[in-house]
């Protein structure tokens, strides 16, 4: 492998990465990303939802000590609605690093395909399960089907993420090209 350049970063430092993450993400998705890029990413955005759980569990503490629902609500409101607009801001670049880090692997991007009906299944279930009837055992049986899949489908895309750059024979990598 001496001699041979990578197109895809190493990241050593997750503030780095994550600024990339966000320079990159509307930008470029015909690269590559490496595992550190993605992993330090995966690493920030759950830091983030963790901050934000932490502050929400603050208020539901104060909601309780002083005995108002209102507390608790508004904690809610304070927390979960920048949380969501933070994660759709992110959606785009976080698909973008993902498909850069299939391309790192040697894998297509059509494989995002698979990952979103992953989530699509993730997403029916509940719908399928609030939308029987509470004896209908077919429609909880089907529900938990698609639990099954959207599991195996995120196993796999993990293990995905965990692949090492494919150096020999990866159309993705620009600069192992002669």
């Amino acid at each position: 492998m001496a001699g041979k350049k990578l197109d895809s970063v190493k990241y050593t430092n997750m503030f780095k990465a994550y600024g990339a993450f966000w320079r990159r993400g509307f930008t470029e998705w015909a690269g590559t990303a490496s595992r550190s890029e993605y992993w330090w990413n995966v690493l920030m955005n759950a830091l983030i939802g963790l901050a934000a759980l932490f502050v929400y569990f603050f208020f539901a503490v104060l909601g309780f000590a002083v005995d108002s629902e209102g507390v608790i609500i508004f904690g809610g409101i304070v927390v979960f609605v920048p949380l969501v607009i933070y994660y759709l801001a992110a959606l785009v670049p976080w698909i973008s690093l993902t498909v850069r880090r299939l391309h790192d692997a040697g894998l297509s991007s059509w494989f995002m395909v698979l990952y979103g009906a992953g989530l699509f299944c993730g997403f029916l279930s509940p719908l399928v399960v609030a939308a029987a009837s509470p004896f209908s055992r077919g429609a909880l049986g089907f529900a938990g089907f698609l639990d099954i899949i959207s599991f195996c489908i995120s196993i796999a895309f993990f293990v995905f993420s965990l692949l090492p750059t494919k150096v020999d024979g990866n159309p993705y990598h620009q600069f192992n090209r002669q």
